[in-house]
């Protein structure tokens, strides 16, 4: 009687944690597409594809809408009960393509965003969720003589070594939300242990700065080697409970509006949300800690 119900406690915990598995293939090319933004719709629950496009939903998720998100691709809905084991997704053809087409010549630079460590003190994690964090850079008639991206600087947090995030560079649409996708492949950044000042260049990919300003944004990545396992010990009962956190953290400066950061999130972009921090972060908005190097 005990086999029989031990047999049976065990096949009810793996339907239970039963995963469904899958690659995103571009639907032209037929290639894997890496680090897939997937989410399920109205919920904070998702996921990201790995390097080679796989990735795992708990089965649990019945009758939900799962989003798929890429870089360069137009993003996809499909009921979590009718899933396949290869989701398509199509090339996004952009008209904004054209800025990409000049060369950069370095002679001058010119820093936006610029910021000193003592104005971070709030550190944005995601835990399990691919939340993406954008922040809006305005255009100034000061970046006249120098348009192009050089590179980008963000203060990151991470427990583990070389910690891979995605950056992602988009137009503002006419909801003042990200739009278009400014360059349509993964930039990806590597934040090292500890604290610092991660820099990610871009000069290679001569990005120009557009009038009409653009949203830079960070994406978390979901994946088995962004994963930190730690323990929590709670102060009323004493127990200690296992919690995982995707790497890195971001920091953030404190403002008086949240006009210029958005936050994607549950399969939307949002308008970020106020600070309950103690002292000089409440009530106020995380900016994005991040600083811009133009050229010509």
């Amino acid at each position: 009687m005990r086999k029989i119900l031990l047999i049976t406690l065990i096949l009810f915990t793996n339907l239970i944690y039963s995963q469904t598995k899958g690659t995103v293939l571009d639907s032209i090319s037929q290639e894997p597409i890496p680090y897939v933004n997937i989410w399920v719709e109205n919920e904070n629950i998702g996921t990201t594809s790995n390097e080679i496009g796989q990735f795992e939903i708990n089965e649990s998720l019945k009758d939900k809408i799962l989003i798929f998100s890429a870089i360069g691709f137009k993003s996809k809905k499909v009921n979590s009960n009718t899933i396949e084991k290869k989701i398509l997704l199509s090339p996004e053809i952009t008209e904004l393509e054209e800025v990409l087409i000049s060369n950069s010549s370095i002679d001058k630079e010119f820093k936006v965003g610029e910021f000193e460590e003592s104005d971070v003190g709030l550190n944005m994690a995601c835990w399990s969720r691919p939340w993406i964090l954008a922040r809006f850079f305005p255009y100034e008639k000061d970046y006249d003589e120098t348009r192009f991206i050089k590179s980008i600087k963000v203060r990151t947090t991470s427990d583990i070594k070389n910690a891979k995030f995605n950056i992602r560079l988009y137009a503002k649409n006419e909801n003042g939300e990200p739009g278009e996708f400014l360059y349509n492949k993964n930039i990806i950044g590597i934040a090292k242990k500890g604290k610092r000042l991660t820099e990610i260049d871009l000069s290679e990919y001569d990005i120009y700065f557009p009038e009409d300003g653009l949203f830079i944004a960070i994406e978390w990545l979901i994946i088995e080697e962004n994963k930190y396992e730690f323990k929590v010990k709670w102060v009323d009962t004493k127990k200690k409970e296992k919690k995982i956190s995707y790497e890195p953290a971001y920091g953030v400066i404190p403002s008086e509006t949240g006009e210029n950061s958005m936050i994607y999130i549950s399969g939307k972009w949002r308008k970020i949300w106020k600070s309950k921090s103690p002292e000089k972060y409440k009530d106020k908005y995380g900016l994005l800690a991040m600083e811009l190097t133009l050229t010509d």
